[in-house]
């Protein structure tokens, strides 16, 4: 028979395990209902201490021993903002292997996830991306819808970042349709900045205005300081990419007060380089300069190098209007290896212009022009590259119309065989309503193709029209610049074309303003439009920049049409603009040859030909 101390055991063990089992139970239950909402954002952390506070709830809610909860735990705190990006990266990296190990595919997700946003952190964009796709299969094997969704926002993110904006789209509205679904309202209100962000990245400003404006009201709402401090700065960029410094300025000051009333460190840096940013497009190169010390300060205390390359080109802008110009060199060669290392030609097109200015200020020509044809070669194949998306967009769209529209189709028709039917059963005195039915809906159903080829036309007018002049927009003249190419091969006539931009026109916008800047680039496209002939076309291709297609011209006649686009330039006056100013032109002509097939085959010609133009002296006409 067992002895009395060992039933005495028995019975203590039966009573605590009787005790701490339910304790155990409770215990799960508490922690799985607050993980769900803090990772559901049903709890709003308005500040980096209120979302430690819930995470240290969680961290004691963790049952001993319960590998799986803990590794949950350590995927919500890998997203926590860091003091230092690359130990954050490891920190990712070590629960990657940990949920690998446990063979875990929800776990193993997250941390990816983790691991692609450090790894952006510290400038490996375009390498996250395959990161990204894993994770996102992962998260479809386990089944989790939201995680899903989440990581075709994180995938959309760098596709958006590196200009693959049709992709962007994409998994931002595939994440959309995952979060209306499972009626995520919080992410579905964040997706909607991440979707005007594309928008603006593709030059669709007025959709992409509409987007994040609606998203910075929801954040404000909603308290949500982090979205709210990113859609001020990108309604910045939105400015800037307007060339509306002022309101770029304004919109970049909000987002500094944001970060410095509600959030942490790290989160000013972004603000003070947009600020920069604003003040060189303003030609205030000291204020610039401090601006661009307080955002290294603020990407250092987190040990974020994401910007080095934005925050060099900036200084070297500074520096080249304060006259610094070997400091400026230094720095606009700091940023080339910045940008070139992480194969951002979207950056480098921005770069290489300013420091072929900054090389002819200085006399060394050769390397001007050697950096502007590389400027050329790069616009060539981002315009390329967008035009490509904006199809590829433009066809999602249609498709997604026409889907909608036989959707709406099938659903009618398929009302009114059922009305039919029960009519019939019914009684045959309801056929005489049933048919009455019918013409309405076929009336319906009319009225809706009536409108959409409305619309359509009407899309058709303004994405082939500028804006702010009225004259063809680069799209447009470059499909009749390509149509009159094939055109004139195919008959054996001649054809030339005139690329031409207005002389110094950033200081134009420096001394007087952008109001002024616009309405100077109204009357040189009425002014040239007026002295062109009946068969020629101009469009605006770029801010200040103008092409010129010119059928049955061969070089003699190409000059003479050039130099009348010189001179009526010449001859306008402004004094009600800006008392004492002097705009000029200077133009580049090329004629087609044997060899060329496409447009692009002048333009690169006429391009060199108009930067040699600018280089004697501006004003003139240089024949390539």
């Amino acid at each position: 028979m067992p002895s009395f101390r060992t039933l005495l055991s028995a019975s203590l063990g039966l009573g605590l395990a009787l005790v701490v089992a339910p304790a155990l139970a409770g215990r799960t239950e508490d922690f799985d209902a607050l993980f769900r909402q803090i990772d559901d954002e049903h709890i709003t952390q308005a500040t980096p201490e209120e979302s430690k506070s819930d995470l240290a709830r969680l961290h004691a809610l963790i049952p001993r021993g319960d590998v799986r909860r803990e590794l949950l735990y350590r995927s919500l705190a890998c997203f926590e903002p860091p003091d230092d990006a690359r130990a954050s990266l490891a920190y990712a990296q070590q629960g990657l292997a940990d949920a690998r190990q446990l063979g875990d595919a929800e776990l193993e997700a997250r941390f990816l996830y983790c691991r692609g946003a450090f790894e952006e952190m510290v400038g490996n964009s375009r390498d996250v991306i395959p990161l990204y796709t894993q994770a996102i299969a992962l998260s479809r094997k386990a089944e989790n819808r939201a995680l899903i969704a989440d990581g075709l926002v994180a995938r959309g993110s760098v596709h958006s970042f590196l200009g693959e904006h049709a992709a962007a789209l994409a998994d931002f509205m595939s994440a959309q349709r995952i979060y209306e679904t499972a009626r995520l309202q919080d992410r579905i209100d964040t997706n909607l900045q991440n979707i005007g962000v594309a928008y603006r990245r593709m030059g669709e400003f007025g959709k992409a205005h509409e987007y994040l404006v609606q998203s910075r009201r929801t954040a404000l709402r909603e308290q949500d300081w982090f979205s709210v401090l990113a859609a001020w700065l990108q309604l910045g960029f939105l400015h800037e990419d307007k060339q509306q410094a002022d309101a770029a300025l304004e919109a970049y000051g909000q987002a500094l007060e944001v970060a410095r009333q509600h959030l942490g460190a790290g989160d000013a840096g972004s603000a003070y380089l947009g600020i920069a940013s604003a003040r060189v497009m303003r030609g205030e190169y000291p204020a610039a300069l401090r601006a661009l010390a307080l955002a290294r300060a603020d990407f250092a205390s987190v040990g974020d190098t994401s910007n080095e390359g934005m925050l060099a080109m900036l200084e070297g802008q500074a520096r080249a209007g304060l006259g610094e110009a070997a400091a400026a060199r230094a720095l606009f060669n700091r940023a080339e290896s910045h940008f070139a290392a992480e194969r951002n030609e979207r950056y480098l097109a921005m770069l290489y212009p300013e420091r072929a200015r900054l090389l002819e200020s200085a006399g060394d020509t050769r390397a001007a022009l050697h950096d502007f044809k590389r400027y050329v070669q790069l616009r060539e194949r981002l315009h390329d590259a967008t035009s490509e998306q904006r199809s590829l967009m433009l066809q999602q769209q249609f498709d997604a119309s026409q889907r909608e529209f036989e959707n709406r189709r099938l659903r009618s028709e398929k009302t009114l065989r059922d009305q039919q039917v029960q009519a019939l059963l019914r009684a045959r005195r309801w056929q005489w309503g049933a048919l009455a039915l019918g013409a309405a809906l076929i009336l319906v159903l009319g009225t809706l193709v009536a409108r959409q080829l409305v619309r359509t036309r009407r899309l058709r007018v303004l994405a082939s029209t500028d804006e702010l002049t009225g004259i063809a927009n680069r799209r447009r003249i470059e499909l009749i610049g390509e149509d009159a190419i094939a055109q004139a091969i195919a008959d054996g006539r001649s054809l030339s074309v005139v690329t031409f931009d207005i002389d110094l026109f950033k200081r134009i916008n420096d001394t007087h303003g952008h109001l002024a800047g616009d309405q100077v680039i109204i009357r040189v496209a009425d002014a040239c439009r007026g002295v062109l002939r009946q068969f020629d076309e101009i469009g605006r291709t770029g801010g200040e920049e103008f092409l010129v297609i010119l059928p049955d011209s061969a070089r003699d006649a190409a000059e003479q049409v050039a130099e009348r686009l010189r001179s009526a330039v010449e001859a306008l006056r402004w004094e009600d603009i800006a008392p004492g100013v002097r705009v000029t032109i200077s133009l580049g002509i090329t004629s087609l040859s044997p060899g060329d097939a496409r447009l692009r085959d002048l333009l690169s010609r006429a391009d060199t030909a108009l930067y040699a133009a600018k280089a004697g002296g501006r004003n003139r006409l240089q024949t390539a």
